[in-house]
């Protein structure tokens, strides 16, 4: 196959667009199947995705999409019902365009759409007869047969009578152009306003950003010492302060996507699984407009996946164990992204079951995750977080949906690498909510640099909570664990970062000590320093990687490890307990 590559992505691009309002409009018109906007929409989509196919002479897609566009055809005209078999069959009709673009996208010839929903797509075109004597409507031939669409052999078009073409445009006029580029709409932003930008390129310029970031804290820290002696250079260095930052900062909102490429393929997930598990379940977005970095949205589209399945296997009830409950029927599921400060939280809740935390910790001493000692000293909170261990199920028999242990776990992965945390908060009988937070960007890390005796370590400034001074008299040992008292009402775990990372403990009133309380617990160090916008480095000449989330460079230009406050907390409780 032979295409001009810059045609062929301007086709993938508008292709997959039309594709995912094809299946937002789908699900829609399940529930309003009366809805004459929406089945134009949803022809059009498939009348310019063949029209696009035909003119790059890709035959099996164009041969698909007419297919759809059949059918399509039939039920924008009324001589055919909307019903829950043919939503299926253009659901699944779409799986199938998925996957040709996909080839197309590795510039494969796409392999031709299966037979067997081919000729079923075929057979629910051609129900009209029967459709219409259920109904009770009486159609004309013409409406039967509409211009264009033979009813008694709907056969597809070869891909080159399928391209754009002044005769067909006259044909049929309701359906617009199937143009490989972007067509001007009335009142639209003009053509010269959008510029389609490889994220490849951008993410260069970003990293090139950050380099200047670097670079920028240098020049802030070397003029400090020279600006008693020469004004002009401290000057020059704010405006230079202040200008970077104005690039960073527009190069940042150029990474941000909204929430809703994020939750687009939500809906489609709960009608299948629902359907499938036999639930009656009513889903709820909000904050699809929030926006959150690109990076973010690309990596969490299958975690997210996973948690509405999961709640959807494991926490909502059938029909009857919910009416018998007097609970409402059809639960509800709600998926919520909200705005807060300098972090997203993202929120996927049920109003199930719960979680019995007494029983996930009885699954975890059974599968051998944990020991029964250990089990007896975790608090309600701990013992829920045992559902992120890799192999942690509480089903006794793997489903195609679940039951193998493979999934919560690499949620929580992939949450920490994108530097974000998650959150259980359930109540039996009431529901479920698992929420993620996460930074508003990637791109550049705020931290605090702190000493270690000779040390310099730096800490993410979104795990830290506030500074304190250490009072010994606050120090306490409950069996292995240390604990410090922070007020009448909160204790956390202390972390002594000299024993993990020195293999010295720090002496507290022997050594100069402060605390700096985290999320994860209290953090013993030798002295805070300065905070600063850092650029995070991959590091791969460590051997304890898992304890840091990469590497910076300092405005002294020194090599800075940036410490996972998570991993930390978790390896001084492993110490406490010689696991380490």
């Amino acid at each position: 196959m032979v295409i001009d590559k810059e045609i062929l992505q301007d086709y993938l691009a508008e292709a997959q667009d039309l594709l995912t309002k094809a299946q937002e409009d789908t699900l829609r018109l399940e529930s309003d199947p009366g809805d004459t906007e929406i089945l134009a929409s949803l022809f059009r989509a498939f009348h310019t995705i063949k029209g696009g196919a035909g003119f790059m002479e890709v035959e099996a897609l164009v041969n698909w999409a007419h297919r759809l566009e059949n059918l399509l055809d039939k039920l924008r005209s009324h001589a055919l019902p909307v019903t829950t078999s043919r939503i299926d069959a253009i659901l699944k009709g779409l799986d199938v365009i998925d996957r040709m673009l996909r080839d197309l996208a590795r510039e494969n010839d796409p392999e031709p759409g299966p037979s067997e929903l081919g000729t079923l797509i075929q057979q629910l075109a051609r129900e009209e007869a029967a459709s219409a004597k259920s109904s009770g409507a009486t159609t004309s031939p013409e409406a039967a047969a509409p211009a264009g669409i033979e009813s008694q052999s709907p056969e597809a078009p070869s891909a080159k009578e399928a391209a754009p073409a002044k005769s067909s445009a006259a044909e049929d006029p309701s359906p617009a152009p199937p143009a490989v580029g972007r067509a001007p709409v009335a009142g639209a932003e003009p053509a010269e306003a959008l510029l389609h930008i490889d994220a490849v390129r951008l993410d260069a310029v970003m990293n090139q950003v950050g380099e200047l970031v670097l670079l920028r804290n240098r020049l802030v820290s070397a003029a400090v010492s020279l600006s008693k002696e020469n004004e002009d250079i401290a000057r020059i260095a704010r405006e230079m302060d202040l200008t970077v930052n104005d690039i960073q900062n527009t190069l940042m909102r150029l990474r941000m996507q909204p929430c809703k490429r994020l939750f687009q393929q939500l809906p489609r997930v709960v009608r299948d699984v629902s359907r499938q598990l036999g639930k009656e379940v009513r889903l709820e977005i909000s904050g699809e407009d929030v926006e959150i970095d690109k990076t973010v949205v690309e990596a969490l589209s299958a975690p997210m996946t996973h948690l509405v399945r999961n709640s959807l296997d494991h926490g909502i009830e059938t029909p009857d164990i919910r009416r018998a409950a007097n609970k409402p029927c059809p639960a509800l599921l709600s998926v919520a992204a909200v705005h807060l400060g300098d972090k997203i939280r993202i929120e996927v809740a049920d109003d199930g079951k719960g979680i019995d935390h007494r029983l996930v910790t009885q699954t975890a001493v059974g599968r051998g995750i944990i020991t029964p000692q250990q089990a007896a000293r975790l608090s309600e909170q701990e013992a829920l977080e045992l559902i992120f261990w890799p192999g942690f199920s509480t089903k006794q028999e793997a489903s195609n949906l679940s039951g193998r242990g493979v999934g919560m776990d690499v949620v929580r992965q992939t949450v920490h690498k994108l530097r974000g945390n998650v959150a259980i908060d359930t109540r039996p009988g009431q529901g479920t909510c698992i929420a993620m937070e996460f930074p508003l960007t990637l791109a550049v890390l705020p931290v605090l640099y702190l000493r270690l005796r000779q040390d310099i370590y730096a800490l993410p400034i979104s795990v830290i909570e506030s500074l304190t001074d250490l009072e010994e008299n606050r120090v306490h040992r409950v069996g292995d664990n240390v604990l410090y008292r922070v007020d009448n009402a909160h204790t956390v775990p202390l972390v002594d970062l000299g024993a993990i990372l020195q293999n010295s403990p720090l002496r507290l009133g022997t050594e100069s000590v402060e605390g700096i309380l985290t999320e994860r617990g209290l953090f013993i160090v030798s002295e805070v320093l300065n905070n600063e916008d850092s650029v995070v480095k991959p590091i791969d000449f460590v051997s304890r990687q898992n304890w840091y989330q990469g590497a910076t460079i300092s405005g002294q230009g020194s090599v800075v490890l940036i410490l996972d406050a998570g991993a930390l907390t978790v390896a001084a409780s492993a110490a406490a307990e010689g696991g380490l």
